[in-house]
């Protein structure tokens, strides 16, 4: 059976990633133009629509120069190109408002002698919270997180723990990795936002101002739900980003930060909305564990009201 590989078919060394930017985001499935397409987002925050029988992008895409590499840093070499997709971003895509003696890397900076500090990098643009689609607004909805990490090249590789075997080798050959706070770099933050398909431009955002985003996005009917790292959960117009509804989690005993991804369900009638509230380690301000369904009042009334009259009807 053939089938596609990759969406540039690059040569193979291209796929030297010092930055840790592989795909954590699951891909989307969805309908473009009448073209059965997946939509995949990594950490860098481009977002891709792939024709899904062939590879090819249904966007266009420049091949970028990445930033020269120092002859002192000359073992970390990449690629002299990498692609950027057209569709607009809801990523910051470069360290901000940093200390004196910081310096912001520009995307695709290759790691150096001198600490550089990276956004994203490692941690996202986009984590594992997934993303959804509504063919109803044609939007894309998604996490986008602000959270920079800095790191300078190692020469001595041999007594690099993270080279050896049996670790990881993503940060191999790298030193003074500086996380999870860059100073004069702010609060970690993000946004929750929609991405319009059609037009390839961010339809709105909603920030989160006083932690990185860790909640998946679900849409049903005409609204996007989703959760934050102080235990607010929230259902937004899914066409204008208008917040419509907030619940805090912290009325609930052992209910804290929201960092899962909601179902949606039907039973007699009654829709459904489910949420874990359990926290991030890295993020909320205490662990819990909690999962609480919510539903509108007068649905659950008027399924009570029906469930009582064929009750009564049946005597």
């Amino acid at each position: 059976m053939d089938c596609w590989v990759s969406l540039r078919r690059r040569p193979a060394d291209r796929a030297h990633d010092m930055w840790d930017f592989d795909g954590p985001q699951p891909t989307v499935l969805l309908d473009w133009n009448g073209i059965p397409a997946i939509e995949h987002t990594s950490k860098t925050g481009y977002m891709w629509l792939l024709d899904r029988a062939s590879g090819e992008s249904l966007w266009a895409y420049d091949e970028v120069a990445v930033p020269p590499t120092p002859a002192n840093a000359t073992f970390q070499n990449p690629w002299p190109t990498q692609p950027q997709s057209s569709i607009e971003s809801i990523t910051e895509q470069q360290a901000q408002a940093l200390a004196a003696g910081y310096t912001a890397a520009p995307l695709w900076t290759s790691p150096q002698p001198k600490t550089m500090v990276f956004q994203p990098w490692g941690e996202g643009g986009m984590e594992w919270p997934p993303a959804a689609y509504s063919p109803r607004t044609q939007m894309i909805y998604s996490h986008s997180r602000y959270f920079p990490g800095g790191y300078a090249v190692a020469n001595d590789a041999a007594t690099d723990p993270a080279c050896q075997p049996g670790h990881t080798t993503a940060f191999c050959g790298l030193a003074d990795f500086l996380y999870p706070t860059i100073p004069g770099s702010g609060v970690h933050h993000g946004v929750y936002g929609a991405v319009n398909t059609v037009t390839g431009k961010v339809a709105w955002t909603i920030p989160i101002l006083t932690t990185a985003p860790d909640s998946g996005v679900t849409v049903a009917g005409d609204l996007v739900f989703f959760g934050d790292n102080t235990g607010l959960f929230y259902a937004a117009n899914a066409a204008t980003g208008e917040i419509l509804w907030v619940f805090d989690a912290w009325t609930v005993p052992n209910a804290t930060g929201g960092n899962a991804s909601a179902a949606v369900y039907e039973i007699n009638g009654v829709e459904y909305v489910v949420y874990g509230f359990g926290g991030n380690p890295g993020e909320s301000f205490a662990l819990g564990d909690a999962v609480i369904a919510f539903a509108l009042p007068s649905a659950i009334a008027a399924a009570a009201e029906k469930t009582a009259a064929g009750k009564a009807k049946a005597k």
